[in-house]
């Protein structure tokens, strides 16, 4: 298993497609881009944004690379050099760009997907074209090596990520959800602002939870006798989660696999990045389990209600 991990959000470019505005800055679903990435980062040691100072967040380190506007690796390059002046971190590095908000599900996969090739020194997000995105995780010691080599062969100023990874074992992790979706244009921002406000959450209505139904009343009255911001449950997820648990394992899984996925969400601290995180990684155990069970469990899958 992987023994945790910091992180890098790439917050230095230029946005020149929107005008020359801070991409990070700009809001989607009522926060700035870089928010949302810093949430999606939320179970690192540390974090640490390469962009301006006016980008600086509690807890959060902000850092820039010399000279300015150097490109991603300049900027990874700077991440991991602050993250190493400051004490020994993870065994692993997340790196994330501060323009893809909906990306809090895809991290769990990506270090999901490193640790099951141990003899991998990364893992990438590709998209549905196959080109590798600016999200990814390394191991530190391949990425610091990777880097090295390249200051040593005329620096990392302007290098391109596909020069960076050309030389590393990376893993291909696909994406077609889209979560590694960025926003370089203003179509972007609108298109992924109106998916994310699209979001349904306990406080809302929904074909599975009309205004004013049993079950919205229920859920709404629920949360707010036992403390829970209702906004933190996206119910459609949940739903979708509970029928992924009673098609691929056993609908008696279902009700045990809510109370973990609950446990998890308030241990991890009880905010909407976290359930998405652990609704990601509970599907995609439970859409994997009757395949792996097969040969050893012939009722791997099988309702047993």
């Amino acid at each position: 298993m992987t023994r945790g991990f910091d992180a890098i959000v790439l917050a230095g470019g230029q946005g020149r497609r929107l005008g020359g505005v801070s991409k990070a800055e700009v809001l989607v679903a009522g926060r700035p881009m870089v928010d949302h990435v810093l949430e999606a980062a939320s179970g690192a040691r540390r974090i640490v944004i390469v962009g301006p100072d006016d980008l600086l967040r509690p807890g959060v380190a902000t850092v820039l690379e010399d000279p300015p506007l150097g490109g991603p690796v300049a900027g990874i390059d700077a991440g991991l050099t602050h993250l190493r002046a400051s004490g020994a971190g993870g065994d692993l590095v997340l790196v994330l760009a501060c323009d893809v908000p909906l990306v809090a599900a895809a991290v769990p996969r990506l270090l999901a997907a490193l640790d099951a090739e141990h003899a991998a020194d990364g893992a990438h997000l590709v998209d549905a074209s196959g080109h590798a995105q600016i999200l990814a995780v390394f191991r530190r010691a391949a990425l610091a090596a990777a880097l090295a080599a390249l200051a040593a062969d005329g620096g990392v100023h302007g290098v391109s990520m596909r020069r960076l990874v050309g030389g590393l074992r990376m893993v291909q992790v696909a994406d077609p959800d889209g979560q590694g979706a960025d926003a370089d244009t203003w179509d972007d921002v609108q298109r992924l602002d109106s998916l994310m406000t699209r979001k349904v959450t306990v406080s809302d209505s929904s074909p599975h939870t009309p205004s004013g139904s049993e079950l919205h009343r229920w859920l709404v009255s629920t949360g707010q006798d036992l403390g829970v911001n209702p906004d933190a449950l996206e119910v459609e997820s949940l739903l979708d989660l509970s029928r992924e648990v009673a098609n691929g394992v056993a609908r008696p899984a279902v009700p045990l696999t809510s109370f973990l996925v609950g446990y998890a969400v308030g241990a991890g601290g009880g905010d909407r990045a976290t359930f998405d995180r652990v609704v990601a990684r509970v599907t995609e155990l439970a859409r994997g389990w009757s395949v792996e069970q097969a040969p050893d469990d012939p009722a791997g899958g099988q309702d047993t209600a």
